[in-house]
């Protein structure tokens, strides 16, 4: 669960649409937990915006050429502390990652929901990222895959958040290994078999049906998930996961050798 904030954060804009600049303007006068503390009509003021108003977080929603975009990126991240997020309805899974290795902290679809967009930037303002939950199947395999290189950041450091680093896997984890890794972790053999469906792609609703438990009971399982291991939501999970090797073969055989 997220903490509430203890007084309005910060946040700045950066959108080239004036109307819907002006809509974004109107939901975060009504919105506690934000403050707005300034616009950036275009790309050349987004800089100068966040020098004058060191806000946490900028959000972008600008026109951009691809490479242009990641240029963008890089620039704020080089030169400051705050957290970025995107608003893309054309971005597909390879392209979000690779916004997220420029510094990017996530990407909100322009049609969404006014609680699931102001949820995101709640998220993202607590130290989480944001994606959407339909991307998590892609993630998983262009992360087996090794995304190409093309931007400063390395390979192997993917995604960072204050909770979690996304690496690929060594190659030599050892059952051993894994095994100790589990116990350390807490987590139950149910635990590590509903992470392991997660990161094959599977609904709750899919996993309920894999292992004949109700979806409530899911629920419980992946909350009792995210608590033991510190993550937020199934990306993280999902992300932790390969980072240190729970869906791998020694953990699904661990898993299904403690079976009851």
């Amino acid at each position: 669960m997220l903490s509430p904030l203890t007084m309005p954060a910060p946040i700045a804009l950066a959108s080239d649409f004036p109307i819907f600049r002006e809509s974004l303007k109107a939901l975060f006068d009504n919105a506690s937990e934000i403050e707005l503390v300034g616009c950036a009509n275009n790309r050349d003021e987004v800089i100068p915006l966040l020098q004058l108003h060191r806000p946490q977080l900028v959000l972008l929603d600008l026109n951009l050429p691809w490479s242009e975009l990641c240029a963008l990126l890089d620039d704020i991240h080089g030169t400051s502390e705050v957290r970025s997020l995107i608003m893309s309805d054309v971005l597909d899974s390879s392209s979000v990652i690779q916004v997220l290795r420029h510094g990017a902290n996530g990407v909100v679809p322009r049609r969404t929901s006014q609680e699931l967009f102001t949820k995101s930037i709640i998220t993202v303002l607590a130290g989480h990222f944001w994606v959407s939950r339909g991307m998590i199947t892609d993630f998983v395999h262009l992360m087996r895959q090794g995304i190409p290189a093309g931007t400063s950041r390395p390979a192997d450091n993917l995604i960072q958040s204050d909770n979690v680093q996304a690496t690929k896997p060594a190659a030599d984890d050892s059952s051993s290994q894994v095994e100790a890794d589990i116990s350390r972790l807490g987590l139950t053999r149910r635990e590590v078999q509903i992470i392991g469906a997660l990161v094959d792609g599977q609904t709750n609703k899919d996993i309920a049906t894999t292992f004949g438990i109700s979806e409530y009971t899911v629920k419980h399982h992946l909350t009792s998930v995210y608590d033991k291991l510190g993550v937020y939501n199934r990306v993280e999970l999902v992300l932790f996961a390969m980072n240190h090797g729970l869906c791998s073969v020694p953990a699904m055989a661990w898993a299904l050798a403690n079976a009851t």
